[in-house]
């Protein structure tokens, strides 16, 4: 693991730094698409992530990283399949509306006694999913080299993109992400096909996630040790993860980074359109 120093100095000048980023800077090489469904469920759903301008949040954020060829990110129906993913033969993120009608409907009607929104269920995983996705297309287009599972790492990435937002902004994403993966750990049966998957079980990204959200801020987190949502075990090591995170991230990506940072306030403006209405 990377000494203390260089993880703060990391921390410092790439994600601290104050904003080079602005709404003139090239996005030219990021094109959005909200494909028209043809079902109404979908046609409802289309409409309003395309009111709430998602995808224009999204390539404001993946703008702040200079590509050397185009990338698409994509609204689409898809044949009734539940999915997300990123294509490198056409360079395009995908997320499909059945995916946002499956949030929907996993999400609670009130808030559940963990305090966690109707709301944020949806906008927690449609923005971890997205960036979950924008990573591996990142680490594709860029030639980032990726030590272990690539599906984990994308994970991380999300994460420290969304941990650069307010604490309570960050909090509401967490909160949202972690419902969804704690719906699908429910639904798995630890058999052979699910270990071999190249996805890490559920509550294997639940528990990474809130370690990493934990380790970035403790105060702000610090529900999830009270509430014993990540184990105390688990939790002592978290701020080291979290640094042995961003210490990566800075190397890998530092370079590629218009101005050399994502900032936190271009991170914030990307996210405008996850607010409750």
């Amino acid at each position: 693991m990377p000494p203390a120093r260089p993880i703060a100095l990391g921390l410092a000048l790439v994600l601290i730094a104050p904003s080079a980023w602005s709404d003139t800077a090239p996005r030219s090489r990021i094109r959005i698409a909200y494909d028209v469904p043809k079902q109404a469920a979908a046609l409802e759903i289309h409409r309003d992530l395309k009111a709430r301008r998602v995808l224009e949040g999204l390539r404001d954020i993946v703008g702040m990283v200079r590509l050397p060829m185009p990338l698409t990110l994509r609204l689409s129906e898809c044949d009734g399949e539940i999915n997300a993913w990123y294509a490198p033969e056409t360079r395009s993120v995908t997320v499909c509306y059945e995916y946002v009608q499956d949030l929907r409907a996993r999400a609670p009607a009130e808030a559940t006694p963990a305090g966690i929104t109707r709301h944020e269920a949806i906008i927690g995983p449609l923005a971890q999913v997205f960036l979950h996705e924008a990573g591996h297309a990142l680490f594709h287009l860029l030639d980032v080299p990726v030590l272990g599972r690539e599906e984990d790492a994308a994970d991380q990435l999300a994460a420290l993109i969304v941990l650069r937002l307010r604490p309570v902004q960050a909090r509401q994403i967490i909160k949202g992400s972690a419902f969804l993966f704690a719906s699908y750990a429910a639904d798995e049966k630890p058999d052979t096909a699910f270990l071999a998957d190249h996805h890490g079980l559920s509550a294997q990204r639940l528990y990474n996630l809130l370690c990493l959200a934990y380790g970035s801020d403790k105060r702000a987190f610090a529900y999830l040790v009270e509430r014993d949502e990540l184990p105390k075990e688990r939790a002592e090591s978290c701020t080291a993860e979290y640094g042995q995170a961003v210490f990566a991230m800075d190397r890998l990506f530092h370079r590629h980074l218009r101005g050399g940072r994502m900032s936190r306030e271009g991170v914030r403006r990307g996210f405008r359109w996850a607010r409750e209405r």
